[in-house]
C-alpha cells in the first residue's frame, strides 16, 4: 500500500473535513497527530476523545450549521475541540482571550452560539454571555463517558465548518461562513503543486482565530502528518521559534512576511547548530517584499525550503493565488508578484463597471469559483454588496468575491498585487478596517475627531499605525498612555496605533 496516497484520490468521494481525519485515524492509529510542550496525541488518541466530546454536544443539540463557541489557549484541548464541533455538524467560532471584552461579547452575541466550550481556569476572562458553557477540564469525566466511535455520517461539503470574524469599518466585526466544501477543496486543488503527506511536520503558529491557522492545522491532519501547536510565548520569540523548527523536525512553515523577517533576524543570531528539515515555506496574510528575503537566499539558496508566496482572503477561504518564490526574482528587483490562481478559482480583474481591464493595467481582484464562502453571517445587506453574481462565466447560480484589492495581469499572466483600494490595511497579516480604529477613537469622551494611517516604518514592507487626533478641549488632552488602555478596551490589541500625535 502506497504509505502517502494523493489526496484527491484517495478521498475524492469525501466531502467533510472530519471524515477524511478518520481515514488518517483508520489507516495510522499509532501515528502522533499532534502535539504541544511535551504532550503527544496519536491520531487513534485523537479521534477517540473528539468522538466523545462531539457525542456530548449532539446531546446538547448541535447539529449542522450550529455555532459553537471555543475559547482556548494555545493546547491539545483547541484541537479536540474543533474537532469535535465538526463531527457534531457545527461550525466552531474561535475566540482569542486577547481580544478585548468587548469584541468577545458582541462576537458571542452575534454568532448566536448556544454553546461555548473552554476551560474552567478561562472562564473567568469571558464576557457574560447566553450560551451554555462547558469547561473540557471540569466536565472531563462526563464527556469521557460517551461512545469513543465515529458519529454517523451526517455532514455534508455545503455544511458550515467555521466562522471567523474580520475587522468592519464601522466598528462592527464581522463574521464570514466558511463550509467544509471550500476547505477540503482548498487542498484538493493544490495537492498537485505541494504534494503534502504523512511525512511533514507542520506548525500551528497563528492564532486559531486568524484564517492561516485552517491551512496550518489541515494541511497537518488531512496527510496523516503531525501538527505542532506553538506556545503563544514561543510565538511571540523568534529566537524561540527557530530553535522549535529544528527540534520538531518541521517541514511546513507557514508565516507572514513581517514575522519571516524576524525569523531571518534570529537565524542570524542564533547559536543552535541543528540543521532545519523545512520543505516549504509559505507566506501569507500581507503583501511580500522579495528585497526582505535576499539573505535567506545567500544562506539558504531557493531550492530546500522552497519558499511559495500564496495571496489570500478570509471571504475566499485562506488561498487564492500560489508563485514559488526564487533568488532570481529578488535579483530582478521584482515587485509583489502572487502568481496565478488556484486551479479551481476564477480570478478576475475588472474595472469600476466591473469589465476586465487590459494586460498591465490596474483592476480589483475579484475571486470566483469553489472557494468562495457562504457569506456574512446575519449580515445579508452585506453579504449581497461583496458577494455578487458572477457575470463573466454565467454558470448559475455563480458568485464573485469582491476583494477591495488592486492587482494587475503582467505580460506572462502572473499576477502583481498593487495594494488596497479602501481604507483597510494588513500588518502583520491581520486584515484591519482603519475606520474601525477611528470609530473607537471618537467614541472617547476627549476625542473630537481622528484619522489613522498606516506608515512606513523604514523598512520596505513593514507598516505601523498612526492616530492622528483633536481632542475636544485643546487644553485638556487625553494621554498617549490613557488612548492605549482604552483602545485595548474595546479593539484588539493588533489594531491599537504604534503613535498618537495631537492636531490643534
Amino acid at each position: 500500500m502506497n504509505p502517502n496516497p494523493p489526496l484527491h484520490n484517495t478521498f475524492s468521494d469525501l466531502d467533510a473535513i472530519h471524515r477524511i481525519f478518520e481515514q488518517q485515524a483508520l489507516e495510522r492509529p499509532g501515528c502522533p497527530a499532534v502535539c504541544c510542550e511535551g504532550k503527544i496525541l496519536t491520531y487513534r488518541e485523537l479521534n477517540e476523545v473528539s468522538n466523545r466530546l462531539a457525542h456530548y454536544l449532539k446531546k446538547l443539540g448541535v447539529e449542522q450549521d450550529t455555532p459553537v463557541g471555543l475559547c482556548f489557549d494555545r493546547s491539545l484541548e483547541m484541537i479536540i475541540a474543533i474537532l469535535a464541533v465538526l463531527k457534531a455538524g457545527g461550525a466552531y467560532v474561535p475566540v482569542d482571550l486577547a481580544y478585548p471584552r468587548e469584541r468577545l461579547s458582541f462576537m458571542l452575541t452575534d454568532s448566536r452560539a448556544p454553546v461555548l466550550l473552554t476551560m474552567e481556569s478561562l472562564a473567568a476572562s469571558l464576557p457574560e454571555h447566553g450560551a451554555r458553557t462547558i469547561h473540557l477540564d471540569s466536565h472531563r469525566a462526563t464527556i469521557g463517558k460517551e461512545s469513543s466511535e465515529n458519529l454517523p455520517d451526517e455532514v455534508k461539503g455545503a455544511n458550515a465548518a467555521y466562522i471567523i470574524y474580520t475587522s468592519g469599518s464601522t466598528g462592527t466585526p464581522k463574521g464570514v461562513t466558511v463550509t467544509h466544501h471550500n476547505t477540503v477543496r482548498l487542498f484538493r486543488a493544490t495537492d498537485a503543486w505541494f504534494h503534502f503527506n504523512s511525512n511533514d511536520v507542520w506548525t500551528l503558529f497563528h492564532s486559531y482565530a486568524f484564517d492561516f491557522s485552517v491551512w496550518e492545522i489541515w494541511g497537518a491532519l488531512l496527510f496523516g502528518g503531525r501538527l505542532v501547536v506553538v506556545p503563544y510565548l514561543v510565538s511571540r520569540s523568534p529566537s524561540l521559534f527557530y530553535d522549535l523548527l529544528g527540534q520538531e523536525g518541521v517541514t511546513v512553515l507557514n508565516q507572514t512576511p513581517s514575522a519571516f523577517r524576524q525569523l531571518i533576524w534570529a537565524e542570524d543570531s542564533s547559536q543552535s547548530k541543528r540543521p532545519l528539515k523545512l520543505r516549504y515555506v509559505v507566506f501569507g496574510g500581507e503583501a511580500l517584499e522579495l528585497q526582505s528575503l535576499r539573505p535567506w537566499f545567500d544562506r539558504h539558496g531557493d531550492e530546500t525550503p522552497q519558499l511559495v508566496n500564496m495571496y489570500g482572503i478570509t471571504e475566499t477561504t485562506v488561498h487564492v493565488t500560489y508563485r514559488v518564490i526564487t533568488k532570481r526574482d529578488v535579483e530582478n528587483n521584482l515587485g509583489s508578484v502572487i502568481g496565478v490562481p488556484i486551479p479551481d478559482l476564477q480570478l478576475y480583474l475588472l474595472d469600476e463597471d466591473l469589465k476586465p481591464v487590459p494586460t498591465e493595467a490596474p483592476g480589483e481582484i475579484f475571486v470566483g469559483g469553489e472557494g468562495v464562502a457562504r457569506g456574512y453571517l446575519h449580515r445579508p445587506e452585506l453579504t449581497e454588496s461583496r458577494f455578487i453574481a458572477d457575470h463573466i462565466s454565467k454558470k448559475p447560480g455563480a458568485r464573485l468575491y469582491r476583494s477591495g484589492d488592486l492587482a494587475r495581469f503582467l505580460n506572462n499572466g502572473e499576477l502583481e498585487y498593487l495594494g488596497r483600494m479602501d481604507h483597510q490595511v494588513k500588518i502583520r497579516g491581520f486584515r484591519i478596517e482603519l475606520g474601525e480604529i477611528e470609530s473607537a477613537l471618537n467614541k472617547h469622551q476627549a476625542v473630537r475627531e481622528s484619522v489613522v494611517i498606516a506608515h512606513e516604518t523604514g523598512i520596505k514592507g513593514d507598516k505601523r499605525l498612526v492616530a492622528y487626533l483633536i481632542s475636544k478641549q485643546k487644553d485638556k488632552a487625553p494621554s498617549i498612555s490613557e488612548l492605549r488602555e482604552y483602545l485595548k478596551e474595546h479593539i484588539p490589541e493588533y489594531m491599537v496605533p504604534a503613535v498618537f500625535l495631537f492636531l490643534d
